[in-house]
């Protein structure tokens, strides 16, 4: 009966054919201490260990740095007993073993050692070594045995196709069927009992690379070729999250790539999925609780980087804001109800994790669970929503990155774009906030309303870490047309120029305003519409340090103070889509 009347009043709500579809998204977690590619590592007890790493083309690393994902946190734990790289690892009964890999640098020759870490303790064990040198190779557990699939004593040197089964309590090592493709720099993971060895290289590596999907059978000892990756790649990371495979990163002949791609081996088909923000190879692939991350890793070009960044990837995100307008209310449930007895999986939500098959009164009651309630992206870092009514502070409604309001800047409850807003006198009004994010770190967005302001004034800006002003979002001098002055380093003699829109911001509309940088090329957008956009690839932007300013320029000079209302700021570590675009400047 209750169901009943529960659905009686839902229908009542809906009267919208509108539909927007979330999509899953990789966001940047806290920064690995040590930077580090062709490391090692392993996930235990819902905590991620990652062992040794080349932290250059010529240095090899012994650190062990523990990451919490619920903390977001590292913590500093015992060094291996040697420097290693491109080493094999794997979880076995509560510990993490360590095989191979090579030292001092990238180039040296494959080692033959066998370590053990034991997480309870932070202490660890050495065993007797492999019956040969190795590194670069495949490994994964079936049936308490650790499989060493191929790999290579060095980069620089052809690989082997050899297969050796190594069992931990007797420490004893047994020759297996050779794998059909001989390859190094390859990734392998154990599904149902089966292993499958995916992608690589020949010493070659510069020149060619594999696709190759080739699965073995411990009961029969035997190989299978299966569908190939879509994408040729070596160095790559593997992780299973609920029977899948998730192929990630890599190295793709002459560059590192950002690719993710998710092979089903019940079905034998691939697909391609959302990919990394930024290019990495030799990196940690991990799960904890449905989730993966990618730790480190490097990339060739334009300039060799060995990588500290951390991103995060939720595969199957619960989403109860349908159209994506940041709320759970009416519109939502009507969508659900415009699929009602379908399998459409958007809306086949419950029960958790993947649904049932159908949309149905059980959806609804999840759904209804979330009612009224805020969603907001994972993506979204920092949101200033500016709807106080009185104070110095404005509070962040994603942390406790709340701004500080100097000056006399005068709260309008009931004149903003989006509920309230601020307004700026031009003279010494600003807000002040902890640091956000690096512009030097990856691909980001960030979007304000404004109303008012004169040529030369700023709405967001930075210190760079040369001292220098960066301003995120203003006017440009001469008319007052929408500017960044976010930029390269300068290389040389040249020095990158800010972009600037053909399009005034200061003529007491309001104008909703953007910029989007995805890596590559920066874009400004005015009322959801691309105004400006590089017309060359762009080098990294340059590094900046400290927190923000809304409202004026870090030094503070006079003519830079902004004169106006400005309302609700997000900032995203994503690309925006147009849509997604589109659809905040409504």
């Amino acid at each position: 009966m209750k169901k009943s009347i529960l659905l009686v009043l839902i229908f009542a709500f809906c009267d919208t054919g509108v539909s927007h579809a979330v999509e899953d998204t990789w966001m940047y977690k806290a920064d690995i201490p040590t930077a580090r590619t062709w490391v090692g590592g392993g996930v235990l007890d819902g905590k991620i260990y990652v062992i040794g790493g080349a932290t250059s083309p010529s240095s090899v690393t012994s650190a062990v740095e523990m990451y919490d994902p619920i903390a977001d946190t590292w913590t500093t734990m015992t060094n291996m007993p040697s420097s290693l790289c491109a080493h094999a690892t794997c979880v076995f009964d509560g510990k993490i073993y360590v095989f191979g890999g090579v030292t001092p640098d990238v180039y040296s020759s494959a080692k033959k050692n066998v370590y053990v870490y034991d997480p309870q303790t932070d202490t660890w064990d050495q065993k007797d070594d492999m019956p040969y040198a190795n590194a670069h190779c495949g490994i994964a557990v079936v049936n308490d045995t650790i499989y060493l699939i191929g790999g290579m004593l060095s980069v620089s040197t052809p690989p082997v196709p050899t297969v050796i089964a190594y069992d931990p309590v007797t420490e004893s090592w047994t020759q297996k069927t050779d794998m059909p493709t001989t390859r190094g720099l390859l990734s392998a993971c154990a599904v149902d009992g089966k292993i499958y060895a995916i992608g690589g290289a020949t010493e070659d590596w510069g020149t060619f690379c594999y696709k190759q999907t080739e699965v073995y059978d411990p009961a029969t000892d035997t190989w299978t070729r299966k569908s190939d990756m879509p994408t040729e790649r070596f160095s790559l990371g593997t992780c299973v999250v609920n029977g899948k495979i998730y192929a990630i990163g890599g190295h793709l002949k002459n560059d590192a790539c950002t690719s993710n791609e998710v092979y089903n081996p019940i079905t034998d088909i691939w697909t391609t999925e959302t990919p990394l923000q930024h290019k990495r190879l030799g990196h940690f692939l991990g799960s904890v609780e449905g989730k993966i991350y990618a730790i480190g890793g490097s990339f060739p070009n334009p300039a060799p980087t060995v990588l500290p960044t951390v991103e995060e990837y939720d595969p199957n995100p619960l989403v109860v804001d349908f159209n994506g307008d940041e709320i759970v209310d009416s519109t939502d449930i009507c969508l659900m109800i415009d699929y009602w007895g379908t399998d459409e999986p958007l809306y086949d939500i419950a029960p958790l994790p993947f649904g049932d098959g159908i949309v149905d009164v059980n959806d609804l009651i999840l759904l209804a669970e979330h009612l009224f309630e805020e969603i907001f992206p994972a993506e979204l870092v920092a949101y200033w929503k500016l709807d106080e009514i009185e104070g110095d502070i404005t509070y962040n409604s994603i942390s406790n990155n709340h701004g500080f309001l100097t000056g006399n800047p005068v709260w309008k409850s009931d004149s903003g774009q989006v509920a309230g807003a601020l307004e700026f006198d031009g003279v010494d009004d600003y807000i002040s906030t902890d640091f956000v994010l690096d512009p030097a770190k990856g691909t980001f967005s960030v979007f304000a309303w404004i109303k008012g302001g004169s040529p030369g004034q700023v709405i967001i800006s930075q210190i760079g870490d040369d001292g220098t002003d960066e301003t995120w979002l203003g006017a440009d001098v001469s008319v007052g047309n929408l500017m960044t002055d976010l930029t390269p380093p300068p290389v040389g003699r040249f020095k990158p120029k800010p972009l600037v829109a053909e399009l005034a911001i200061t003529n007491g509309q309001w104008h909703h305003i953007g910029l989007v940088w995805d890596g590559s090329y920066r874009s400004l957008y005015v009322d959801g519409i691309e105004v400006a956009k590089d017309n060359a690839i762009q080098n990294p932007l340059k590094s900046v340090i400290g927190g923000l300013y809304i409202g004026a320029c870090k030094s503070l000079t006079a003519g830079t103070f902004f004169s106006g209302l400005i309302d609700d700021v997000r900032i995203y570590n994503v690309v925006l889509t147009p849509d997604r675009i589109a659809a905040l400047a409504q």
